[in-house]
């Protein structure tokens, strides 16, 4: 009987496998037929990064072609947004959001950002690529913390000073050329220490709340925390899937409308944020008897014997 059930175990676990691996194999296909975004044309296809880029990214971009990229990124939406939630419309409106389509059509690599979150702690690499968000969500688990601070002693010693490049961002004349940069540095940390606290242990509550401290951040960073629609009742998970559209009002309203990516950062803190609570208060409902929910009931009705 033992052996029988280990090998039905051995088959359902083939199976998924066999599944997961058939869905990359989908996406790689769907990634022939895509058109290349312009940032893969002229940049990472050629070897090309910004100088605010990591200095390893080259290195990686060598193992890359336009359908592998597609494919990381569409199999790491898709992966993430079933560990939390198995139905097809929180899968669909992630793929869908603003950040995904944007990412997906600028050719960019945030996707394979978030396929270094999914592998961590061994996954840093890649998740400090573009450390905008990436890097608070490494707070979330001590393992994460100690791998990025391994990786990043590694790279400092490899590649010297690098973070240094990130000053630019901070200049008068990147605001001027970037007007889509959302950043709230530094004047965002007022609100981003108490959300920080509250998000302690959540890899996408940590990077919602450090969205509003890092010092560059455009809309499209925010894919990294589109799988968390599956992490939403189903009103606010529509709700922050409408508002994750709304930056594309700096079309008609100027640069003002790419603030509305800061408004997308709170509805996705504040979906996550209460969605735990409601689903830990209904837990704890659950698994609470009824006497110990009001401990009066029971204890202050009459027994028979003290009727009269």
């Amino acid at each position: 009987m033992q052996i029988k059930q280990y090998l039905a175990e051995q088959k359902a676990s083939w199976r998924k496998w066999l599944g997961w691996v058939s869905l990359f194999g989908f996406c790689y296909i769907v990634g022939l037929f895509l058109p290349e975004g312009f940032d893969w044309v002229i940049f990472f296809s050629k070897g090309a990064v910004s100088p605010v880029w990591t200095p390893w990214t080259p290195v990686i971009l060598k193992f890359l072609n336009w359908p592998l990229v597609v494919a990381i990124t569409l199999f790491a939406i898709i992966y993430r947004s079933f560990r939390y939630n198995r139905s097809p419309w929180p899968i669909a409106l992630a793929i869908l959001s603003l950040p995904t389509m944007w990412v997906l059509y600028l050719g960019n690599l945030d996707g394979l950002v978030l396929a270094g979150l999914l592998l961590l702690p061994w996954g840093v690499p890649l998740a400090a690529m573009k450390p905008q968000l990436a890097a608070f969500a490494l707070l979330a688990k001590k393992r994460s913390m100690i791998a990025g601070v391994v990786w990043g002693l590694i790279s400092l010693a490899l590649w010297g000073l690098w973070p240094l490049n990130f000053m630019n961002t901070l200049t008068p004349e990147w605001r001027v050329e970037w007007v889509q940069d959302i950043s709230l540095f530094p004047w965002g940390i007022i609100i981003a220490l108490p959300l920080l606290w509250l998000s302690r242990g959540d890899e996408d509550l940590l990077m919602a709340a450090g969205s509003f401290v890092t010092p560059h951040l455009f809309p499209y960073h925010f894919i990294l925390l589109m799988p968390s629609l599956a992490r939403m009742n189903p009103i606010w998970m529509v709700v922050t899937w409408f508002v994750s559209w709304t930056p594309l009002l700096a079309n008609w309203v100027g640069p003002i409308g790419w603030r509305m990516g800061n408004v997308l950062a709170a509805c996705i803190w504040l979906g996550i944020y209460f969605g735990k609570r409601m689903k830990l208060t209904q837990k704890m409902a659950e698994n609470v008897p009824v006497p110990a929910i009001n401990p009066q009931i029971g204890s202050d009705l009459p027994t028979i014997d003290k009727l009269p």
